[in-house]
């Protein structure tokens, strides 16, 4: 379970924000890879170093290998995987692709590669997710997955049934299952909310009132399931009124990420409980990563235009500190 929401403001700033929902605890910890020093390493016709540097939420594997949810490239191309249960089916059997990729290595891969739109869908049209399981968790992640670059230009990438799908991401929102073109029918249903105040009706007789200010969103679904939390962000972007500045664009998204943060114990799993683990906010024309996490809602930016993208090592933030941190040798 995730939300996402990108947006332009009247500056020209461009932002993709998201929230991190998810039942296992990710441990996930804001990662600096330079240039050069991220293998991916496929079968024996694929050895390949990253070209861009970049940063986002990650987890340690090992010494060398990072889990990465989310980040944002050098070149301004921002990416976020989110869950797509039920729905994610890769194509695993076309062999004529050029790239193999695992699901959960999509999005360290296109910040290493691509720094378009256009680059982005070039790269997943040559290339073949196989159905790899992710060690840690012991399975492989349905995914689908959110794509922004400097230009504002945002787009979904989906494997349904085998098949490759991009979405022009019109909306700006994304969740989880059902697929983009589902959720974006689905707002249909919703064409009656309003962010202005109902008037009285008079029925024969009887004259009734809103109880108060903000009936003209009456009918705006409250749950935390992906149809109703896509809803719900994308009815409250559509509402916001004066982002001129990139500082307004990341206060005005982390208002809206805060109406589908979900508390722990609110969502209860067979084993656990889904919570919002962390949000971010990446901005693509400053390079600013903005995130906070569950147990310390203090806005945090690294700035990735700061960083030497041609480092000899990356750095690891850890979630409660401000200082910096050499990759830990975590054993394999």
């Amino acid at each position: 379970m995730c939300t996402s929401i990108t947006m332009t403001t009247k500056d020209q700033h461009v932002l993709l924000a998201r929230t991190m929902d998810f039942a296992v605890i990710l441990e996930g910890e804001p990662t600096f890879i330079p240039r050069k020093k991220f293998v991916f390493v496929n079968d024996e016709s694929y050895d390949r170093k990253n070209e861009y540097a970049f940063v986002g939420m990650a987890r340690q594997v090992n010494k060398e290998h990072f889990v990465f949810a989310d980040g944002l490239n050098e070149k301004g191309l921002s990416c976020a995987a989110l869950y797509f249960s039920g729905y994610a089916d890769y194509n695993n059997q076309d062999t004529s692709k050029k790239y193999t990729l695992a699901p959960h290595d999509v999005v360290p891969f296109l910040l290493s590669n691509c720094s378009t739109i256009e680059e982005v869908t070039q790269t997943m049209e040559n290339a073949r997710v196989e159905n790899t399981a992710l060690d840690f968790l012991g399975i492989v992640l349905p995914l689908h997955w959110v794509i922004t670059d400097k230009t504002g230009k945002s787009i979904v990438i989906e494997y349904t049934e085998q098949t490759l799908y991009i979405h022009e991401n019109t909306v700006g929102v994304m969740t989880n299952s059902p697929d983009y073109k589902w959720h974006t029918t689905n707002l249909r249903n919703y064409i009656g909310l309003q962010p202005s105040q109902k008037t009285e009706v008079h029925l024969k007789d009887m004259v009734m009132k809103p109880f108060g200010e903000g009936a003209g969103a009456f009918g705006l679904p409250g749950d935390f399931t992906p149809p109703s939390r896509f809803v719900r962000a994308a009815f409250l972007k559509a509402c916001l009124q004066d982002v001129q500045t990139e500082l307004d664009g990341v206060t005005s998204m982390f208002h809206v990420l805060a109406n589908v943060d979900i508390p722990k114990g609110v969502v209860k799993t067979t084993q656990a409980y889904d919570y919002t683990q962390y949000a971010s906010v990446m901005v693509n024309s400053s390079l600013n990563y903005y995130y906070k996490t569950y147990n310390n809602q203090r806005i945090r930016c690294i700035q990735l235009a700061n960083e030497d993208f041609d480092a000899t090592s990356g750095k690891i933030w850890s979630s409660g500190d401000t200082e910096d941190i050499l990759y830990r040798n975590t054993k394999k």
